[in-house]
């Protein structure tokens, strides 16, 4: 099996519980902030990990960063389950598989946009709002500036890509007139 199946079964088990108890906002940010902690500290999931720690002392090391965060029950009892099971190296592909599936549950996806420069409020307010009339779903975008693609936008939502850079019809003017060349 798998770990990219296995993430989605935790997940899934994960997000069911967090509707029963009705917190998900709540399991839903400690996720996030779980697989931060673990993508920002390279060796917290290898100590989780490591065979030659007692069980106990793994268990105590995640129980403390758990209380720092802080954790509910629910994101402690998947936590610690993934860890007893030596799964807790998974944890920011659970994370991702989570955070993906509340975002289908509550018509919610995530979208990039890149301009060559900073752009207006203005511009992004009226380019959200294009980009939610397209997909058909709320959007949380994360602006991002890339001087390469020279001008216009790329927009990411979900697996989508809209790209109406410069860059992008250079290449395809590029394109067709190595195609037309070829012809004449």
């Amino acid at each position: 099996m798998s770990t990219g199946s296995i993430s989605v079964r935790y997940a899934r088990a994960l997000l069911s519980l967090a509707e029963e108890k009705q917190n998900l906002p709540t399991v839903q940010r400690e996720w996030k902030d779980l697989a931060g902690t673990f993508e920002e500290s390279p060796t917290l999931g290898p100590t989780l990990a490591n065979p030659h720690l007692s069980l106990d002392q793994r268990e105590r090391v995640l129980s403390d960063l758990l209380d720092r965060l802080p954790a509910s029950p629910a994101t402690r009892g998947a936590a610690r389950l993934m860890l007893q099971k030596g799964r807790i190296l998974l944890v920011p592909d659970v994370a991702r598989a989570f955070e993906k599936m509340v975002e289908e549950r509550t018509g919610r996806a995530r979208a990039t946009v890149v301009t060559a420069v900073t752009l207006s409020e203005d511009f992004h307010r009226n380019l959200q709002t294009r980009l939610e009339k397209v997909s058909g779903r709320k959007l949380t975008i994360e602006r991002k500036v890339d001087g390469e693609i020279l001008g216009g936008v790329v927009a990411r939502v979900g697996d989508i890509l809209y790209d109406g850079s410069l860059r992008a019809a250079l290449v395809r003017l590029r394109e067709k007139l190595l195609v037309g060349g070829e012809a004449a």
